[in-house]
């Protein structure tokens, strides 16, 4: 296993990549004029009014052509002109590297020519889009053509798309035999609840690994210096330790709501302690559903894409964008002019963000267990990330600043932090549940919750289990009121712990008490355990309700968790603690919008400044100097008793105050 610990690092020059452009077509067999209006000059005068630190060119999309003509496999009829000839000779000229877009899984010219290539579904229906892991597509095509590109136009990386989001479980007979080979096995699953089921996925997932590891080793034995990705692999849709040897962490966010996704994302990445870089879409469309007719892409406004890459920037992280040429190949100008802009936003602020490392705080558990025995097969959430990201939500609105860990990363790493919070994650290994209550015992701070918590976890949350569960529409009370709560909830009585929220048959908080507690809280050892006995972080992360908000901060008081920082301000600005060369960066996001957004409205025209708010950090001594960089607001700060208080006069999009010991 190749360890975060020992895998930082390739010496690559996607180590350092912050700001990048990606330009990609899919080519199709339908193309007529590709690379016709590409010239050097053209080229080379759009990219110098961003500046790139590098360009990812169309290769080969989903589709399955390529826009180069490729010996190999099957390039587009319509190449008039060789652009990727052409970037190569510009990018070597400014001295910024190229990489390619390769779609790998997916190819459906592949199946076309190669229909034994095709993945086929339980019912024996060949998928015309996914190639199958145990045919030769990977060996005979991806790896030859790769090869190809790579050397002949000497580039410096390659993004494979279409990949573990694009791959659903194959049934075709090389996969059935294979299976059987690996686990003694002959009964072949065909849906969840069949026996054996979670062997066949966990299968299919290692063949999808095994798939990768082939390419990029192959990659990197024929061209040792380029850097190889594919696309949101260990990601939030696969929350494992990494093991193969892909150079970088990637992904391309939601066209419209980029920042929703980059909250999980970038810190789910992040904690990899690789390096990692999110992609924004420069241009979106609103639901094509709404109305009744289909709508066309645009380009975002400035904001809009600043707002979306600083939650990368402020994990650490380095960030591209998302630009189409036309079908020519030609840039359109006036987009590169927004991109400028964009570049600009993200280098006034690398100083103060870019290869940082997080301040331990809070950390919500992403259980590879619970999410695969749970997930749309093999890697797509499928709702089985709510509970994780309503967590992350709710705690970074309540002005805490939250890292995702993994299984292995929880194991390594969870003496570091006040805080651990553990949402609705049933199934948990032995492992993974006695560490959590040596963890409360040697004094740490723990949230958990699910109907399963008190079976699952035992007497430690001093709780004894009561017969039967509650369901239908019930209350919690908050903020002088009450929210709604549905879903199951476990009847616990009070043993050791005590009540510390109770449930409610209807809203008034003083009336109908059910006569179980919602959630409970007790200590043990010398730790403090807040048990919620129901699906709480699901319901907050579908439905963000204000005073479900607050009962999640309320439950995070209740710990009286030492040295934990927080904000005080709007629960749309969001913190992160980060730190590099001894000094602290403490990272601010402000993700509200002017205006409004709807169904038919998803453009961030502009983004309010979030006024002035306050930061307290436990410190043991006063700081030597504090400022807030790259934005000059207004700052006053003071020291006294063990906590800095920050008072910052406002907040645009995204700033940073700096703490020098």
């Amino acid at each position: 296993m190749i360890l975060a610990a020992d895998a930082k690092r390739s010496g690559k020059w996607s180590d350092n990549a912050f700001f990048g452009l990606h330009y990609d077509l899919h080519p199709t067999a339908g193309d007529t004029e590709l690379g016709r209006e590409v010239t050097y000059e053209h080229i080379r005068e759009q990219l110098e009014k961003v500046k790139p630190d590098y360009v990812q060119y169309d290769c080969k999309g989903h589709p399955g052509y390529t826009g180069y003509p490729t010996k190999v496999g099957s390039p587009s009829p319509g190449i008039v002109n060789d652009s990727l000839k052409v970037y190569r000779k510009v990018t070597k000229d400014m001295g910024i590297p190229l990489s390619i877009h390769y779609s790998g899984v997916w190819d459906s010219r592949a199946i076309e020519v190669h229909p034994e290539w095709a993945m086929v579904d339980a019912e024996g229906a060949p998928n015309p889009n996914a190639t199958d892991r145990m045919s030769a597509y990977t060996r005979d095509l991806m790896i030859p053509q790769l090869i190809e590109v790579l050397t002949e136009y000497d580039l410096d990386g390659v993004w494979v798309d279409g990949e573990c989001w694009a791959s659903p479980p194959s049934w075709t007979e090389g996969c059935k035999r294979e299976f059987a080979k690996r686990t003694g096995i002959t009964d072949i699953p065909k849906k969840a609840g069949d026996p054996h089921w979670a062997e066949w996925l966990s299968f299919q997932r290692d063949l999808f690994v095994e798939h990768v590891r082939a390419y990029a080793e192959a990659v990197h034995k024929a061209k040792p210096d380029v850097a190889v990705c594919s696309n949101w692999m260990y990601s939030v849709r696969q929350p494992d330790s990494i093991t193969v040897p892909v150079d970088y962490l990637s992904g391309d966010f939601d066209p419209s709501f980029g920042s929703e996704r980059a909250c999980a994302e970038s810190r789910v990445f992040s904690a990899h302690g690789k390096p990692w870089n999110l992609m924004a879409w420069a241009f979106l469309k609103t639901d094509p559903n709404w109305p009744a007719f289909h709508l066309g892409w645009t380009l975002k406004p400035v904001p809009h894409l600043c707002q979306e890459v600083a939650v990368a920037l402020a994990q650490g992280g380095g960030v591209f964008v998302y630009n189409v040429p036309q079908r020519t190949g030609r840039l359109t100008a006036w987009h590169q002019d927004v991109l400028a802009q964009v570049a600009q936003f993200c280098r006034q602020r690398k100083d103060y963000c870019f290869q940082s490392e997080t301040v331990p705080q809070v950390a919500v558990l992403h259980s590879r267990s619970f999410y695969y025995a749970h997930c749309d097969p093999l890697f797509n959430p499928g709702g089985a990330n709510i509970p994780m990201e309503g967590a992350v939500h709710g705690l970074l609105e309540n002005g805490y600043s939250v890292d995702i860990l993994n299984e292995d990363m929880l194991l390594e790493r969870i003496a570091q932090y006040p805080i651990v919070v553990v949402p609705e994650q049933k199934g948990l290994p032995e492992t993974v549940r006695e560490a959590l209550r040596a963890y409360v015992e040697n004094g740490g701070r723990l949230i958990v919750s699910g109907d399963h918590a008190a079976q699952e976890f035992g007497d430690w949350l001093g709780v004894t289990l009561a017969d039967g569960k509650i369901t239908g529409e019930n209350y919690i009370p908050a903020n002088g009121g009450a929210v709604i709560v549905s879903g199951e909830w476990q009847r616990v009585a009070c043993a050791t712990g005590r009540e510390l929220a109770p449930l409610l048959r209807q809203q008034e908080p003083e009336r109908d008490k059910i006569g179980f507690p919602a959630a409970t809280i007790n200590a043990a050892g010398k730790g403090v355990v807040v048990a919620v006995h129901g699906p709480l972080f699901r319901i907050y992360g579908a439905s963000h309700y204000p005073r479900l908000r607050s009962c999640i901060g309320d439950m995070v008081h209740a710990l009286e968790a030492p040295r934990v920082m927080r904000h005080e301000g709007p629960w749309w600005i969001e913190m992160s603690a980060r730190q590099k060369d001894g000094r602290l960066l403490i990272q601010f996001v402000n993700r509200s919008a002017a205006g409004y957004l709807a169904p038919n409205r998803h453009m961030v025209e502009n983004v309010p400044n979030a006024g002035p708010f306050v930061v307290r950090v436990p410190m043991d001594k006063a700081p030597a100097r504090c400022y807030l960089a790259p934005d000059p607001e207004g700052l006053e700060w003071s020291w006294k008793d063990g906590v800095l208080t920050a008072r910052m006069g406002g907040l645009a999009i995204h700033n940073v105050l700096v703490i020098e010991p």
